[in-house]
Parts: structure tokens; sequence; C-alpha cells
């Protein structure tokens, strides 16, 4: 739980005339997010369509074993979902019975059963408390800071079709509720001026800008697929890397060819961001705003941010104000979650600034 701790300040009677609009924008600041793909973007902490199928004595012995298999093989995926690829052999193992206390509820698709065998697609909903405890007490890096999404141009024979067989594998929730969420592009007449381009493979992030501009999106996919559905070249573009990776299969699988993709892609980040709860770091920082509906948005981000501890506000004026800051990890990766928040943190140990993405506040440098 972050801990706040405020000092009284000169300031203090500029403070009480505007408790009104300092509180509701406290209650109603939101990191800003993109209409279309925040809409799509799933539970962290539930693992959806998780299929089920076990064969007992009675029809009751089947259904429990079967949801005891479909916990395992969700709190399997939730894991793959938190930590980067290198950490998965030291993923703790329980009995069933810690299992269903980490789960706060299911919901049950397409059951059918008999007097012996029962089958379902089940999604289990973890408790995010419980699972954080756990991974800590394990000492297991991980994060549950979302990237923003990456944009996937499924393209077939050089051409982009919505309605193709391989843009329809992307229309699965499941490749939206990673820290990665996957993210397709709508079509219609505003995106078709970029993606009916004979040359997509070949576009660069200046000539994505109108999709960018649209999504944006940390990254954009363009995944080129063989008629066959055999093999695929994903092309990841952003605004300071190019790379291309291949995915083959020997039978036709184009699930499994955008599964790895998303791997690929979650992979990277995770790595990157996963958080070692075992080392813990402090910083002080100015933080500049132009108003005290900017103030108390900046706090209620910095409350989202899981790996910060503690914040005290240890000097408050007009515009800025002075805070010490204790967090988890490394400082790239506090940036990192920060700017997930539209939080922008610039400095180094001589000095730190904190202000609002595209702030333009009067102390700004």
């Amino acid at each position: 739980m972050l801990r706040w701790t405020a000092i009284a300040a000169v300031v203090a009677t500029m403070l009480v005339a505007a408790v009104p609009a300092f509180a509701a924008a406290a209650q109603t600041a939101q990191p800003a997010a993109p209409a279309r793909p925040a809409a799509q973007i799933g539970n962290l902490f539930t693992v959806n369509a998780v299929k089920i199928d076990a064969t007992a004595e009675s029809a009751i012995l089947a259904r429990d074993a079967a949801m005891a298999q479909g916990r395992a093989q969700a709190f399997t995926k939730l894991f793959r979902r938190l930590t980067a690829s290198t950490v998965w052999s030291k993923q703790p193992q329980f009995t069933d019975a810690q299992l269903q206390r980490l789960v706060l509820n299911v919901a049950i698709n397409g059951e059918r059963r008999s007097t012996t065998r029962y089958l379902a697609e089940v999604n289990y909903a973890f408790n995010p408390a419980a699972v954080r405890a756990l991974l800590r007490q394990s000492g297991i890096a991980f994060t549950e800071t979302r990237s923003r999404p990456t944009l996937v141009i499924p393209v077939v024979d050089t051409r982009f079709d919505p309605m193709s067989m391989w843009s329809m594998v992307w229309t699965e929730p499941t490749f939206r509720q990673g820290l990665v969420p996957m993210i397709l592009p709508e079509g219609d007449a505003d995106d078709m001026a970029v993606l009916s381009r004979s040359d997509i493979a070949q576009i660069d992030w200046a000539g994505l800008a109108p999709l960018v501009k649209r999504y944006n999106p940390s990254a954009v996919v363009v995944a080129l697929a063989s008629q066959d559905g055999k093999t695929v070249q994903a092309i990841q573009i952003s605004a300071t890397a190019r790379s291309a990776s291949s995915f083959a299969f020997a039978q036709p699988n184009l699930m499994g060819i955008a599964e790895a993709i998303t791997d690929r892609v979650a992979d990277t980040w995770k790595t990157r961001s996963s958080v070692d709860y075992g080392t813990r770091n402090r910083l002080v920082a100015d933080v500049q705003f132009e108003s005290l509906e900017q103030w108390a948005k900046i706090r209620a981000q910095l409350g989202a941010i899981r790996a910060i501890s503690d914040v005290d506000v240890v000097g408050l004026a007009r515009n800025e104000a002075e805070i010490d800051l204790s967090y988890f990890g490394r400082i790239e990766q506090l940036r990192d979650a920060m700017a997930q928040q539209n939080l922008d943190l610039s400095g180094d140990q001589t000095g730190y600034t904190l202000h609002l993405g595209g702030s333009t506040a009067v102390n700004a440098r």
C-alpha cells in the first residue's frame, strides 16, 4: 500500500480554498488511454478460456478433477504472464487447496457432462494481492506494469484484409490480456491509406504515423503470413528500433504462431520491467505542475504504480513540490512504470524532476 505523508506548508490557505477541485481531481484522475485499445484490454489477473476435460467414476468427481486441472493451468498462464521466460523454471508448486485460496471466482462456459466425464471452458479470476504477496515471498522478479498496446497488422501476400483467417486469429480476447496487449487496427477508411500500401513490409515508423496517432501503440508488428499458414515473418517497428523474427510450424498453425509472436513481444517488455522486490531504493524529486488539479493527478498516478512503496511530500509551493520517494527495483524500471502512467521522470542522482507527460508546467525545463 502506498503511503503519503504531507507537511503543513505556507500555502495552506490556497489548498483549503481549492479542496473541492483537488478532491474531485484526485478521485477521477486516471492515466489517459486511447479509447479504442483501452476498451479491448482485459483484466491482468484473470485467465480466460481455460479448456478443462476430465473423466472419473462419477460426474461430480470428474467436475472436481477438471476444475483442479484448470486451476493449475490457469496459474501457470498467470505466472508466465507476469514473469520473463528466464524465471519460468522457478514457478512455485502448490497443492490444489493452496491454488483454491488464490482464486477469487470462476466463470464456466460451454459446460458439457456425462455420468463420468466433464468438459468446459473456464475463466479463473485470481486474487491480485495474494498473487503479489506469493511472488514477493518467493523472491521472484515480476511486473504488472502494462506497456501501451502493440498494434498488429496481419498481412497475407502483402495484403491486409480484416476478414482474412490470419486477421481473425488476432481477434481472440486472450491476445489483449497480457502485459503487452496486442490490438488490431479497425481497418476502416481512416486506416486503409496505410494498410493498403503494397510496400507495407518496408514501411518505417514515420510512415505509420496515422496509425500511431490513432492507436497510440508502443510498437507496430507487421505479421506477414504465408498462404499455407505454416510460416510468418514478424517485423516489429518502434520509434527507436526495427527488428524481424521468423516463426514456422510443420503444419498450419496460425494460432500457435500468433501466440509465439505475442510471447516474444511480451518477453522483451517483461525482461526490461520485471521488478526485484528484494531491492529497495529512494530518490528525491522536484514535482512541477500548473494547477492543483495537475498535482492531484500526479499523486493519483504515482499511487497506481505498484513498485512505489512510500511517497513523502517534504515541500510544497504554488507550482511545485518536493517528494521523497521509495521504490522497488531499478531506476530505469521506475521510469518505465511512470511513463505508462503518463509521468515523465528526468534527471539523475544529482537531481530528478517529475511532471505530467506533455506538460507545459511553468517551471518545466
